[in-house]
């Protein structure tokens, strides 16, 4: 069976061949036909991600669309090394269905970047209509994605932060914030665009110096009780930035505040990771939501492994037609 190979990590993987999947009891077998490359791929085999594989050679990949054995064309997710999505069959833990209107390779590049915006939003901070949400990290794939769910929540105020303006620009949020800038300048921009009720949901993509300055405008400087409600909370998805902030003490002290993680350690179940797969399936479907690919052969995996690792398109492999 052809395949892409990871042997060695910190280095790309390699065109091919390995033993055929045995599904597990829960799992199906499935005949791919597209995987996506994604930053959490990327980082699993540079040895850099927690999930990094301890037992070489693996196939890489953890998503991608295909056929159940019934015929039906679905999106899977594959977590089980070392069987990988990048390999003409694997073993899915579960899988949707991919409506129609939705192409091959929309949906297996659209899911996991949606997932870094909607489980953050939905499964972690638990957002509720009309609160006010920030997005540092907002040009990127996810950030724009989140942008999206925050809307689709009911969010009362969306705030984008991020580099590039003029992606901020075309978002149509209610509010942005350079990270372009330091210091104090950063501090003040990111309370002049909380608005009067402050923020409730901060969903943050890339941490470091800019989630310090956030920090900054959370720090309350009297004596009033903010308990009741469901205070602020801040869920990282991602340390683009930087792997360490510093936290001063007082401003857990001084406010609800509530810091969490959302990554492959505290996914939801089963049913609620397929109910949200669903979901945006749906708004892929009905033209709400999309995401930009480019297309490349098994073949060439060692070659196009980092060819879109900065950049906003997202590459996808074609293993059968």
């Amino acid at each position: 069976m052809k395949a892409a190979i990871v042997k060695t990590l910190g280095q790309p993987p390699v065109f091919g061949s390995v033993e055929e999947p045995q599904a597990q009891a829960g799992e199906v077998l499935i005949e791919v036909t597209l995987a996506g490359i994604k930053q959490l791929d990327r980082a699993m085999v540079a040895g850099t991600h927690y999930s990094s594989p301890r037992t070489l050679p693996i196939v890489p990949g953890t998503d991608g669309v295909g056929y159940a054995p019934d015929g039906q064309r679905v999106y899977f997710a594959s977590f089980r090394q070392p069987h990988g999505a990048l390999a003409e069959r694997t073993v899915a833990s579960w899988t949707v269905p991919v409506p129609e209107g939705v192409d091959d390779a929309t949906a297996a590049a659209l899911i996991n970047p949606a997932f870094a915006a909607w489980l953050p939003l939905h499964w972690r901070a638990e957002v509720q209509p009309g609160e006010t949400v920030l997005i540092i990290g907002a040009t990127g794939t996810s950030g724009k994605l989140a942008v999206a769910a925050a809307r689709q929540a009911g969010a009362g105020r969306i705030v984008a932060a991020g580099r590039r303006q003029s992606v901020l620009d075309a978002l149509g949020v209610d509010g942005t914030v350079d990270l372009g800038l330091e210091g104090a300048e950063l501090v003040q921009a990111f309370a002049d665009a909380a608005g009067p009720a402050g923020y409730n949901v901060i969903i943050d993509y890339i941490w470091g110096a800019a989630t310090e300055a956030l920090l900054a405008t959370l720090n309350n400087h009297d004596l009033s009780s903010y308990a009741g409600g469901r205070g602020i909370r801040l869920v990282n998805v991602g340390s683009m930035a930087g792997p360490d902030i510093r936290l001063p003490a007082a401003v857990l002290r001084s406010n609800q505040l509530q810091i969490m993680g959302s990554g492959t350690g505290n996914f939801p179940p089963v049913a609620e990771m397929q109910r949200y797969a669903n979901e945006i399936l749906a708004l892929a479907a009905a033209g709400k939501i999309a995401v930009e690919t480019q297309e490349h052969g098994l073949t060439e995996i060692a070659a196009v492994w980092d060819l879109n690792k900065k950049s906003d398109v997202r590459s996808v492999i074609r293993i059968s037609r």
